[in-house]
């Protein structure tokens, strides 16, 4: 029998190979670099994903299914990838933000393989900036936009992981299954991050600042480099998001427990200090990106009211509510996460995206005893990061008034909200102990705290 399947595999690799030249030959023949590149490029960029895939599975061997969902998440994230590329490029013949950084890195990236590594700068920084990176990408792959699709889908499968491995550390006895199935197969996060674009980068850094963030709440090692990387790679971009991220890690620090202990204290001391010059930096980064003469709440307000009034355009506009009315943090927290609603899809993404909320929103409603777990999150740091975060993106994107915007920007924070819908089942606290009453439990970086009653 095991030679049996040896040869059907011989046989089935024989055939492979053979399409596979076959199909290299006709795009040499008949078509451009963008796909005889693509050819050559994409199946190397495949085979480093599964060797780091096999790499991160032999370092972390204790889930005897996360090996079968990671290759199934990178081969689903490999048709989101695809498809991103097909609507950018064939359904909107290449009307999309991704057009932009390949017509300039195009040019660019001849020159840079020449030495002559220049760049012109101007402008918005967040797109200058995505012209750069792209350019350094196509210095080494060359200038294949589908090449390029698949190397960025390649930065969000490996910030999606990280962002799953910070889920890991910070709440060991979640459910750590149902978090990587929705976070690796979840529509939104196979399609939107898989395009030359900011989304992509951006959400490879936000995974790298989330295990940072975890590795310091459970006193780990690794956790300047990580939040220094995470910091530099979100604040090249779209430094706000930065301000978000890591003001929520300052809050989340400010109601850290510190054991009772002098060197618990001055840990926590020490740790706001430096996260506070830290977010100094990256507000002055952050108005300098947004164009903010000056730090002033008038200032900042009216730039934020601009801002969402440009998004208030094209074919999947709304109005929002403002966040002045008493309903509009509710409301805004129900848009952001959950809208737009069947009724409300104007085309086949929207339609996808809408029945997508409504699996999240069904999950949030059936899964209301998980939910009833954020009362120990108080004694679980990352728990506060985690909706502190979640409160202030809505916040700051109440004002969007356009569902294609926000699907797209909604990826970056929506690592965070399915951290919510994966807390542990309601006969399991934080840190896997039945609840029972008079349990003392303990959360690594926490306090003790005990059960009265079921």
């Amino acid at each position: 029998m095991p030679e049996l399947s040896g040869r059907w595999l011989t046989a089935l690799g024989i055939i492979l190979g053979a399409a596979y030249a076959a199909v290299w030959g006709w795009a040499l023949s008949s078509q451009t670099y963008n796909i005889y590149g693509a050819l050559a490029i994409i199946p190397v960029v495949v085979a480093i994903d599964l060797l780091l895939v096999a790499w991160v599975v032999t370092r972390n061997n204790d889930e005897s299914w996360l090996p079968w969902v990671l290759v199934g998440g990178l081969f689903a994230k490999l048709l989101g990838t695809f498809g991103r590329y097909y609507v950018a490029y064939v359904v909107y013949s290449g009307s999309a933000d991704a057009e932009r950084y390949n017509l300039y890195a195009a040019y660019q990236h001849k020159i840079w393989r020449q030495g002559d590594i220049v760049w012109e700068w101007g402008g918005k920084q967040g797109t200058q900036v995505m012209e750069i990176i792209t350019t350094a990408v196509y210095t080494v792959i060359g200038g294949s936009p589908l090449a390029g699709f698949f190397v960025f889908g390649s930065f969000a499968f490996w910030g999606a992981y990280l962002l799953y491995r910070a889920f890991r550390v910070a709440i060991p006895q979640g459910d750590h299954k149902r978090y990587a199935l929705l976070i690796f197969f979840l529509p939104s996060m196979l399609y939107w991050p898989s395009s030359i674009g900011k989304e992509s980068w951006l959400l490879l850094f936000v995974g790298v600042t989330a295990l940072g963030a975890a590795r310091h709440f459970t006193g780990k090692g690794g956790v300047i480099w990580l939040l220094v990387v995470g910091a530099v790679g979100l604040a090249l971009v779209r430094p706000h998001i930065a301000v978000l991220l890591f003001a929520s890690l300052f809050v989340a620090e400010m109601f850290r427990p510190t054991g009772g202990t002098a060197a618990g204290l001055l840990r926590k001391m020490s740790a706001i200090a430096v996260l506070g010059a830290a977010g100094v930096v990256l507000v002055r980064a952050s108005a300098q990106f947004l164009g903010i003469d000056d730090l002033s709440t008038q200032a900042i307000t009216e730039t934020i009211d601009w801002s969402s009034g440009q998004t208030q355009q094209g074919g999947s506009e709304f109005t929002p509510m403002p966040l002045s009315n008493p309903f509009g943090v509710p409301v805004a927290l129900i848009t952001i996460l959950f809208r737009p609603f069947p009724f409300e899809a104007g085309n086949a993404q929207m339609l996808v995206q809408s029945l997508e909320g409504m699996f999240l929103l069904a999950l949030a409603v059936l899964g209301w005893r998980r939910l009833g777990q954020i009362g120990a999150l108080r004694r679980n740091p990352y728990l506060v990061f985690t909706i502190v975060f979640i409160l202030a993106f809505v916040i700051a994107f109440a004002g969007f008034g356009n569902f294609g915007i926000l699907a797209r920007q909604r990826v970056l924070m929506l690592p965070f909200f399915l951290v919510l819908l994966s807390l542990p089942k309601p006969n399991v606290s934080l840190d896997g102990l039945p609840l029972r009453s008079g349990t003392v439990h303990t959360l690594p970086g926490s306090e003790p705290y005990a059960v009265v009653r079921r």
